[in-house]
């Protein structure tokens, strides 16, 4: 695709993200490549021309929006999302956004179904890009608005209540 573009529209290091990822124009011997972060390694240092992760992602997350026919709000991959001590681990978790974040802070909060759980009370941060290798099936609802709830069992989505609590997920399936 890059080669129909005219070599003097085109600068060497010219970012922009979509998404949660961030692309990069990297001019090469060969010509121009698109890199993203290597989010299989430290995607703060490593690039990648491997453009698959970043774009599944996108995928995933524009495809959760759409089946609930709402525009979503941008989450970074560099963005923390703080949860429950290790209630990754645990099948039934929710997650809820809130709006009063700081900056790369996404807003979500990640806790259990169930408050018996035993998380001790304690909170974990994670960037967003970890969640790809502990609980990727969460990375498709992190585009949701603010103030969002959704609710997992295993991998399934079983519920997303909307800002007024409406069970907007009732009815589509995963």
């Amino acid at each position: 695709m890059l080669t129909k573009v005219e070599d003097n529209k085109l600068v060497d290091r010219f970012s922009m993200q979509v998404g949660w990822s961030i692309f990069v124009l990297s001019k090469r011997e060969d010509g121009y490549h698109i890199i993203a972060p290597d989010y299989t390694k430290n995607p703060f240092k490593d690039t990648t021309d491997d453009l698959t992760i970043a774009l599944w992602v996108q995928l995933e997350q524009v495809h959760c929006l759409r089946q609930l026919n709402i525009d979503g709000e941008t989450i970074k991959f560099s963005d923390k999302i703080v949860t429950s001590k290790n209630v990754l681990q645990l099948d039934e978790v929710y997650l809820q956004r809130a709006r009063d974040c700081d900056k790369g802070d996404s807003g979500w909060y990640i806790g259990p179904v169930d408050e018996t759980e035993e998380t001790d009370g304690e909170l974990e941060a994670y960037y967003a890009y970890q969640l790809l290798k502990i609980r990727p099936s969460i990375i498709q609802v992190l585009a949701l608005p603010y103030e969002y709830l959704v609710v997992f069992e295993k991998d399934k989505i079983k519920a997303i209540l909307d800002d007024n609590d409406v069970d907007v997920w009732n009815g589509v399936t995963n």
